[in-house]
């Protein structure tokens, strides 16, 4: 008994380890954990390669080390690269966000380290949300910021 119970530890620590450095993608709706593909050799690239809206993933880092990732849309505005949040609340990636705004983007097979940021004012929302929603963006809905890493 004490062999089976080492030998479920060992496979629990060993599937632990592969989830923190293996890639598993997000698939539409479903989270996965670090993406996989080369860093792009430009991190301070000017967006133009994107153009309207753009489907993406996001990685973000967990308190338990394990990365989680989704998929989302984004947009350039005024040459910023911007990603919203529906539903924020219900959602774990914004809450890793807001403890570690060290995120990961995978464009295409290329990967962009930035750092998130919250547009918190309401005059920047409206210009940056109007066009999917109107003059009044629903409540719930946040949009980030991509900006380079320091």
């Amino acid at each position: 008994m004490q062999r089976a119970v080492l030998v479920f530890v060992g496979l629990l620590v060993v599937l632990y380890i592969a989830a923190i450095f293996v890639p598993f993608e997000p698939l539409d709706r479903r989270p996965g954990t670090r993406l996989g593909g080369d860093l792009a050799e430009v991190q301070d690239t000017d967006w133009s390669f994107v153009s309207g809206r753009k489907e993406i993933f996001v990685e973000t880092r967990t308190w338990y080390l394990i990365p989680h990732s989704v998929t989302t849309t984004s947009w350039v505005v005024d040459e910023a690269f911007y990603v919203p949040c529906g539903s924020c609340a219900t959602k774990r990636w914004p809450k890793n966000v807001q403890r570690d705004p060290r995120v990961r983007l995978k464009i295409g097979d290329k990967l962009f380290e930035r750092k998130a940021v919250l547009i918190t004012d309401a005059e920047e929302r409206r210009r940056l949300l109007g066009p999917l929603f109107g003059e009044r963006p629903p409540e719930g809905v946040a949009i980030y910021r991509m900006d380079p890493r320091s």
